[in-house]
């Protein structure tokens, strides 16, 4: 009889692990941090919004953000907009996981 590979599923309601659970798991056995860990580096050309980004943080509406942007003088453009809202999604899924 075949055994199942990899590491076993958490005990309790949520049989489920992230890969970055796993992840997380190794570095703190080996004491040595998987490179899959470490996202890809911030294209140069984008710098500036994740920056902003860092600095807006945490703002859970529309209004929230002008009044960032009105406060620091930035003249925000309706794709660096879009770009602040999708960081924001993505910030949410990855917390609530």
């Amino acid at each position: 009889m075949l055994k199942p590979a990899g590491p076993r599923p958490k005990k309790g309601p949520d049989k489920r692990i992230t890969i970055r659970a796993q992840l997380e798991a190794i570095a703190e056995k080996t004491g040595k941090r998987p490179a899959r860990l470490d996202g890809p580096d911030c294209p140069p050309e984008l710098a500036y919004v994740w920056g902003w980004y860092c600095s807006a943080r945490p703002f859970e509406s529309m209004a929230e953000l002008k009044a960032w942007a009105d406060l620091y003088g930035v003249s925000l453009r309706p794709y660096e907009i879009d770009l602040l809202r999708r960081l924001a999604a993505a910030e949410c899924r990855v917390a609530s996981q």
